[in-house]
């Protein structure tokens, strides 16, 4: 739910608790939101292309990550190559810091002023044939078999070491 008067707080708190036991309050950000995917094989880190993401709701729900007709997807994004070069450095960075296996998705909103602002790390990224994984491998112009196939043969590689 998205709250821009205080008078709506309260009902979207109770709507929250329908759903679950806790309920997380977090500032609403304004920009461009985008998202970028990467794995390592060996030695070797694959950073994708981004993808901007453009909800046709107020803001990108449920219903936008799920429901195609509610979402824009753009591959690569259509940003800046300074922003570009600057979120997949991060994302990048944020892959080894984290310590991650496999491969990972990390949101960004672009503030209007051009300030990169990470949203959260998806470890477990959607894999559907229209989830933005797959739309970077494709942009990126590799072979999703390949690319999951090199991914599983590095990680084998890696617990037998």
């Amino acid at each position: 739910t998205k709250v821009t008067r205080i008078h709506q707080l309260a009902p979207a708190i109770k709507e929250a608790f329908g759903e679950g036991q806790e309920v997380m309050i977090e500032s609403f950000m304004a920009g461009t939101e985008v998202t970028c995917g990467c794995y390592k094989i060996k030695d070797k880190m694959i950073v994708l292309p981004i993808t901007e993401v453009i909800s046709k709701n107020e803001f990108f729900d449920v219903d936008a990550n799920y429901n195609a007709e509610s979402v824009e997807e753009i591959t690569p994004a259509r940003i800046s190559s300074r922003l570009t070069d600057e979120i997949q450095s991060l994302t990048s960075r944020i892959y080894d810091i984290i310590g991650a296996k496999g491969i990972i998705r990390v949101d960004y909103i672009i503030s209007p002023e051009g300030e990169v602002r990470m949203l959260e790390v998806n470890t477990t990224p959607g894999m559907t044939k229209t989830s933005f994984i797959p739309q970077q491998i494709r942009s990126a112009g590799l072979n999703i078999q390949e690319v999951m196939t090199e991914i599983i043969e590095n990680e084998s590689l890696s617990k037998r070491k």
